[in-house]
């Protein structure tokens, strides 16, 4: 698939009066101070209730408009219960934005498949119906994180589709998007050697489909924010356009006991 991928600050000065009094001989008893209240406790956040935020449409060629040549459908996360919970809210807005983003470029290979269908009409060729979705699945979810593998399958009318793995990591206290490097005690340099050297020895095992891909390959297309969490391993993943040698995606699951002396916990 082709694809595109003040405030001004108000300073307000307040003038206090004083007011000249007789001196009154009678001491007068100190005030006495008011009783401490207790703190209330903050209210519970509820766990994170998910749906989805979907964007699809149609394009056809005029003439044609009962049957679409491209049909995009993106379906990403939603908290559906986030209403005055900043954090989900965060998210949710993370996730609207990209699919914004989706959208714009849906429409631009929208033209690009009604061109290509007007070409094929003329030239007697075949023509196949385009395909771009979006879909997610939890891999992980605690109470202060979640993590969020999106997958996204793409055919632009041709016989090589293309299925490309997206993640995303959040705090679900802050509503912040967590890197590589947010999940680690140690420099992001150390963790991305020691998750490497862990990713280099499974390969070795030929734990990814019983194959033992290339070292250089892989040290080559390692990218420290290509992973998602599970309930037992930090996941690596390489995109099957980073290692076209390669079947499929390649992953590598490096179990947290592998890492518990650098990786921070999260309940």
């Amino acid at each position: 698939m082709r694809s595109k991928l003040i405030l001004p600050m108000c300073l307000c000065l307040a003038l206090s009066a004083c007011a000249v009094v007789e001196h009154d001989p009678t001491p007068t008893p100190p005030p006495s101070l008011p009783t401490a209240q207790p703190t209330p406790e903050p209210a519970l956040r509820p766990s994170p209730e998910w749906g989805e935020q979907v964007y699809m449409t149609a394009f056809a060629p005029e003439g044609r408009l009962d049957e679409p040549v491209f049909i995009p459908d993106y379906r990403l996360p939603l908290i559906q219960n986030a209403q005055g919970i900043p954090s989900y809210e965060a998210i949710n807005a993370y996730y609207a934005a990209a699919l914004d983003d989706l959208a714009v470029s849906a429409a631009e290979v929208g033209g690009w498949a009604i061109d290509d269908y007007l070409t094929t009409q003329a030239t007697g060729d075949p023509f196949f119906d385009y395909v771009d979705t979006e879909t997610y699945e939890l891999t992980m979810e605690s109470q202060t994180r979640v993590s969020v593998l999106r997958s996204h399958y793409s055919n632009s009318g041709g016989p090589y589709p293309v299925l490309y793995p997206l993640s995303d990591t959040f705090d679900l206290t802050t509503g912040a998007r967590l890197g590589f490097a947010d999940l680690f005690s140690c420099s992001a340099q150390e963790a991305k050697e020691r998750v490497l050297d862990a990713v280099l020895s499974l390969n070795a095992q030929g734990t990814y489909s019983k194959t033992v891909l290339d070292e250089t390959m892989l040290k080559n297309a390692f990218s420290e924010e290509n992973f998602y969490l599970t309930e037992d391993a930090f996941t690596v993943y390489f995109p099957n356009a980073d290692l076209p040698q390669a079947i499929g995606t390649p992953t590598f699951a490096v179990p947290y006991t592998d890492l518990e002396d650098i990786l921070l916990s999260w309940e």
